[in-house]
């Protein structure tokens, strides 16, 4: 249960199995909040090369048990943009390694506060690292309005 996790930076090989670990994710850790025509809205006409310009400006990056792909995040100086963990996976400290990864691409630069849109079941995980909900937003993907959380960590 203890796996050694490693931190990398996503190359291009990367895209479809971040691809398909975001869908999963999504699908099964957002359902108890989100309902499943919000799901599916959201998540409509995605593509692994959608994660291509994150990757190739190396703002994303993956986490790995035994060469296997169980997270992934992306962040830019001043926001974490998204931590996913694939749900076969969680409870690991799986989420807590890729957010400190991010946090050191999120401070780059000497950004003091790092600003991360939450959907509303990542919320403990977020407190739990220091940030606190600043407001309710509605995220548009697909013209399909998801609640989520708009949260900020200051230095």
């Amino acid at each position: 249960m203890n796996e050694p996790i490693t931190i990398r930076k996503a190359g291009e090989a990367d895209a479809v199995p971040i691809h398909e670990l975001h869908l999963r994710s999504v699908r099964q850790l957002c359902s108890a909040v989100y309902l499943t025509e919000i799901i599916e809205g959201w998540l409509a006409n995605r593509a692994p090369e959608g994660y291509l310009p994150g990757i190739l400006r190396g703002e994303m990056y993956v986490a790995e048990i035994d060469e296997q792909i169980v997270g992934f995040g992306h962040a830019v100086p001043g926001e974490i943009a998204a931590i996913y963990v694939d749900p076969a996976f969680t409870r690991r400290g799986i989420g807590s390694q890729l957010m400190e990864y991010g946090m050191e691409l999120a401070t780059a630069g000497g950004a003091k506060t790092i600003k991360i849109d939450s959907t509303l079941n990542a919320r403990l995980f977020y407190e739990k690292c220091g940030f606190k909900v600043t407001r309710e937003i509605i995220l548009r993907r697909n013209n399909v309005g998801i609640p989520c959380l708009e949260l900020h960590l200051q230095e």
